[in-house]
């Protein structure tokens, strides 16, 4: 535990401690705090069986703003440990192991049954329009230009005054695939909010499968998180979304290689006059 917090919870200690405050700080003696690191809220409180508003509280008392503000403690406190440990191993190699660890992460995360729900959805879908806010938005773009090429209509407008506008015009033939890491951007979840009262299919791919934006999601597909809060956006939750992306897009083309072999094809002779 980073020098820092452990002062702050044994200040906390040397007064009355609730049975919430005490589940908590058992949990953290308990466990690797690297771990905390990537947890969202939710999956706290229920690693710990507290509510989330007693995770707020606990975190404001012992100094910290929030959550999201004892995450960045925490993970600074790890950053500095690993720094002493490991001088001298060459970063290219150290992201290398993160970049692979963020696939198997995601391997793990898709379910057989989770992933050919979604290209039902997809395939039976009238029109897809693919959402993603800041660094999500890389792999809403690689979705919505991998349909396209396979011939399926598909929207991904970055603006979120425009996407409101477009998912007010949709309807339950329709279906929406939001990207969010963490699931709780304020943006996502009210598009997400707004295509679910316009009566589409919501399908959501998120690092925490409990999440604020899960609750409006007809099915979610969950990669294990690997972001730490002191490097948001960083490659390893793109990786892990693009690698979702590329196990849709190829378990719809082989649940029918005529057809979309043909769009390809089409595709292909559209921009071949491109090419030098």
């Amino acid at each position: 535990m980073p020098n820092g917090i452990k002062r702050k919870i044994s200040r906390l200690k040397e007064g009355k401690l609730t049975k919430s405050q005490k589940k908590l700080i058992d949990y953290f003696e308990s466990v690797d705090l690297k771990q905390v690191i990537y947890m969202s809220i939710t999956d706290l409180a229920s690693a710990t069986g507290v509510a989330e508003a007693t995770v707020l509280r606990f975190c404001r008392s012992i100094g910290y703003n929030g959550y999201q503000e004892f995450r960045l403690a925490l993970a600074q406190g790890a950053a500095q440990h690993d720094d002493e440990d490991e001088e001298g191993v060459g970063f290219i190699g150290e992201m290398e192991a993160q970049y692979q660890l963020a696939i198997e992460n995601a391997r793990r995360g898709i379910r057989e049954d989770q992933l050919y729900g979604a290209i039902n959805q997809i395939l039976s879908a009238r029109t897809v329009c693919c959402f993603g806010v800041g660094h999500s938005y890389v792999a809403a773009l690689e979705m919505h230009n991998r349909l396209m090429m396979m011939g399926i209509a598909t929207f991904c407008e970055r603006d979120c005054h425009l996407q409101n506008v477009l998912l007010s015009s949709r309807g339950e033939e329709d279906l929406m695939i939001i990207f969010s890491i963490s699931g709780s951007s304020k943006d996502t979840v009210e598009a997400a909010e707004l295509a679910r009262a316009s009566g589409m299919k919501v399908l959501v791919i998120t690092c925490y499968e409990k999440s604020p934006l899960s609750q409006y999601a007809d099915l979610v597909i969950s990669a294990a998180p690997m972001e730490s809060p002191m490097r948001p956006g960083s490659m390893t939750g793109k990786i892990m979304q693009l690698f979702v992306v590329d196990t849709l897009c190829t378990g719809m083309h082989n649940s029918d290689r005529p057809r979309f072999d043909a769009f390809y094809a089409r595709s292909n002779r559209a921009t071949a006059n491109k090419l030098i």
